[in-house]
């Protein structure tokens, strides 16, 4: 059995000229995730995400187990836990507890061929062995048909995957190119560079190459218009300077820097970007409404004002959008950093704390270290990572963020650096940090964000029933684009079916429209004293506005507690304060969506911070 998903997907069994690749899309599904996870178990909870979308129908573990019966049947595959036939050699597909498992040896699926002759390039090139890293990037590259996975439907975990693939082959194309720069073939690259130039004018990686080949061709008039058409795009686009690095390159081409024309020589930003780490995820969404505040992130990340290195602190209510802004605002200042993008979430989906020596080590694996250093502690973690980080520009993305002491042993040190934390607390991290707080979306953002998700749908031809599905979202993003979803899956409902399974979301113990479970990830944070106080704020016989007598007496607790508990929910972004009370207190109010969308606790338990 030989499975290639570099380009459309190809199955072979016995006979390498039949390709049994099923036809129906979720058989398609089904086997790619379990080629792409051969070896470990795929949960059924995993399968029925990716087919699903998380919204099975009632006959989704029926349908499920037709779908690997179908690829057993086909591929003649055993069920070594069911008794069905078992080679004695060969690929088998077993259940085990709680889910399937694929055996296949590597060499029998073309992307895990492919990722180890880009680990060999990689380490050819740091060795200055460049005829080698660009035939091994080549021999990879060669194993690429088309995008991966393109005729494979994708829910989450395969989208994911073909993100990872897509940035896979970028990489080994770029190392191809680098290494023929480094050879002197800048010749046979500049039609590749031309072209891909044109293709993506911010792309400054592609830009900087093309100066580079055209220069080393004599030709220093084109190599400076390249970088004029560059820059004039970056700043149209991206409101952004070109990054140091390009300037740096056109000051070079400007002064006829001989070190220019030496393509054997070794090229220590370029090398440095061959291998720089990019743990950013993909942004899941198009922002609405936040343009001003995306400009704000990025001009104190890339601007001209950028002085040393800057860190900007996003926060907000729970489905604000704090972690989509932050991924816009890093992906577009990427350029800017070409020693790395690493990103890291301090909280679990549970509310835990992650240890910062976990995070640590991720940074530094990605940054070269070795099996022995990432032994170390979290103290010398961190040394390691701020000596490593002292000289290069990289970019570490914080998410989730509740305290400044995790966040201490994670800053990098250098100017070049910059940092952007999304916070689920008010916090005080150094005099120079950018605040940006972002409020729910304006009612016309809300409306614009909703009926563009879903612009065919017959929910946009009722304008009276779409404005009472935007008002009642809160102008929260997470939950405009929860309905979105919805109506994205059910074409044939109407405003009023959608209104009623909006209102349904306020009550019971699910949590469609996603929200609830950001509040109380938020509420995890907190002690669990203030916690369940917080709970008990939240039920229906207690006003929406607040003051500390009135949380006193309905808690029965002291006004001081019930004032320093209520300065704890404005700290963690779950009440404003108001005006002064004639007492010289503060009032206080739920943000807008935390009542209705928050109200009922949740079943599920909610864990303390670790």
């Amino acid at each position: 059995m030989r499975i290639n998903l570099l380009g459309p997907l190809q199955a072979y069994g016995d006979d390498h000229r039949v390709d049994l690749a099923p036809a129906a899309q979720k058989v398609r599904q089904t086997l790619a995730l379990l080629v792409l996870n051969a070896g470990r178990v795929v949960r059924f909870e995993q399968l029925m995400d990716e087919l699903w979308d998380d919204d099975p129908p009632a006959s989704a573990h029926t349908a499920l187990q037709t779908y690997v019966y179908q690829l057993r049947k086909r591929f003649s595959l055993g069920n070594p836990r069911s008794g069905g036939a078992v080679r004695a050699a060969g690929p088998l597909l077993g259940t085990v507890d709680g889910g399937y498992q694929l055996s296949l040896p590597a060499d029998h699926v073309d992307v895990f061929r492919c990722e180890p002759l880009l680990a060999r390039a990689r380490a050819e090139f740091r060795d200055e062995d460049f005829a080698r890293a660009r035939d091994t990037a080549a021999a990879a590259l060669q194993l690429w048909r088309d995008d991966a996975l393109v005729d494979v439907r994708k829910g989450p975990a395969l989208q994911a995957e073909a993100v990872r693939l897509k940035e896979l082959r970028t990489s080994a194309h770029h190392l191809r190119i680098e290494a023929d720069l480094h050879l002197g073939r800048h010749h046979e690259v500049l039609g590749e560079l031309s072209s891909m130039a044109g293709r993506e004018p911010t792309n400054e990686w592609a830009q900087r190459n093309l100066m580079t080949a055209l220069y080393r061709m004599d030709r220093r008039v084109e190599a400076l218009q390249v970088y004029q058409r560059a820059r004039e795009r970056i700043a149209t686009e991206l409101g952004l300077d070109p990054s140091p690095e390009l300037q740096a390159l056109h000051t070079a081409v400007l002064t006829s820097d001989e070190e220019l024309l030496r393509p054997a020589g070794r090229l220590t930003a370029v090398t440095a970007a061959t291998r720089a780490p990019c743990h950013l995820p993909a942004p899941r969404e198009r922002l609405t409404g936040r343009a001003g505040q995306l400009a704000r992130i990025t001009a104190a990340l890339a601007g001209r004002a950028r002085e040393d290195r800057p860190l900007v602190i996003v926060g907000g209510a729970p489905g604000t959008g704090k972690s989509e802004l932050c991924l816009h605002a890093a992906h577009q200042v990427s350029g800017h950093y070409p020693d790395g993008r690493l990103y890291a979430r301090l909280r679990d989906g549970a509310g835990r704390r992650v240890r910062p020596a976990e995070i640590l080590r991720s940074f530094l694996r990605g940054l070269g270290a070795t099996e022995e250093q990432l032994r170390l502690g979290t103290t010398d973690l961190s040394l390691l990572f701020r000596s490593w980080t002292a000289d290069l520009r990289v970019l570490v993305v914080l998410d989730d963020v509740c305290d400044v002491r995790d966040l201490t042993p994670l800053l990098p040190s250098g100017g070049g650096c910059g940092v952007v934390i999304g916070s689920r607390r008010r916090l005080f991290v150094s005099s120079s940090a950018v605040h940006v707080e972002l409020a729910g979306l304006s009612f016309d953002d809300c409306l614009h964000l909703l009926a563009s998700s879903v612009p065919n749908h017959r929910t946009t031809m009722d304008p009276e029933g779409l404005r009472r599905l935007a008002g009642l979202c809160r102008g929260l993003p997470g939950a405009l684009f929860a309905v979105a979803s919805q109506l994205r899956r059910r074409p044939h409902w109407t405003a009023r079916q959608a209104t009623a399974w909006v209102l349904a979301s306020g009550g019971g113990d699910s949590d469609p429209l996603g929200v609830r479970a950001g509040f109380d990830r938020t509420l995890a944070t907190l002690p669990a004293e203030s916690r369940s106080l917080a709970y008990a704020l939240l039920s229906p016989g207690v006003p929406d506005r607040l003051t500390p007598a009135l949380a006193a007496v309905a808690l029965g607790i002291s006004d001081q507690r019930a004032e320093d508990l209520l300065e704890e929910l404005s700290e963690s972004y779950l009440l404003r304060a108001r005006h002064l009370c004639v007492n010289g207190r503060f009032s206080y109010e739920w943000e807008p969506g935390v009542r209705p969308f928050a109200a009922r606790r949740s079943n599920a338990p909610v864990m303390c911070s670790a």
